[in-house]
């Protein structure tokens, strides 16, 4: 059973508008699946957020093999960015407490990955028909994507964003 709104995807457009302008058919079709393909939103929510990791661990000058699993490209990908403001670099109180918020979005990834494998529309294959989820499952799995597409962008091309302290050279000026 299909969702009867329409459901418009918020930090993957913002992603998208960022620069990332490679997932916006991924984007579009997730979107679309949402309403008109349960099975395929569970395929296309791993998919956005394994393009976005991949895209952050390239960026960042890091490598990946192309079988890694996306449980292991996220983890690779939040490694690459700091998640904690310079200036709270040493809060050990706020690394704890974000730490276990990223637990809980590799969680979230790591549920996407099963609902695809065990659901989607284009995984795996199958030898019998298997139970189909509904829209609501399947908007959960594409607000998830969403959720972590959006905050992983943000704090990628944020960090990218920051000024770097450049050291001052005297040679062209003696005074």
């Amino acid at each position: 059973m299909a969702i009867d709104t329409v459901f418009e995807m918020h930090g993957a457009r913002a992603a998208v508008a960022g620069g990332m302008t490679h997932i916006e058919e991924q984007v579009k079709a997730l979107e679309l699946a949402v309403v008109q393909n349960t099975g395929l939103a569970f395929d296309l929510a791993k998919t956005l957020i394994e393009s976005v990791c991949k895209t952050i661990i390239t960026e960042r000058g890091g490598t990946f093999e192309n079988d890694d699993e996306l449980p292991r490209l996220f983890k690779q990908a939040t490694q690459t960015i700091p998640f904690l403001p310079p200036s709270m670099s040493t809060d050990a109180a706020a690394r704890k407490s974000l730490l276990q918020t990223l637990n809980g979005l590799s969680t979230a990834v790591q549920g996407v990955c099963e609902l695809r494998n065990a659901f989607g529309f284009a995984s795996h294959g199958a030898d019998a028909p298997r139970s189909a989820m509904e829209g609501v499952q399947a908007l959960l799995a594409a607000q998830a994507a969403d959720a972590i597409v959006g905050f992983l962008h943000r704090v990628h091309r944020q960090d990218l964003s920051r000024p770097r302290s450049v050291p001052l050279e005297y040679e062209d000026n003696p005074e």
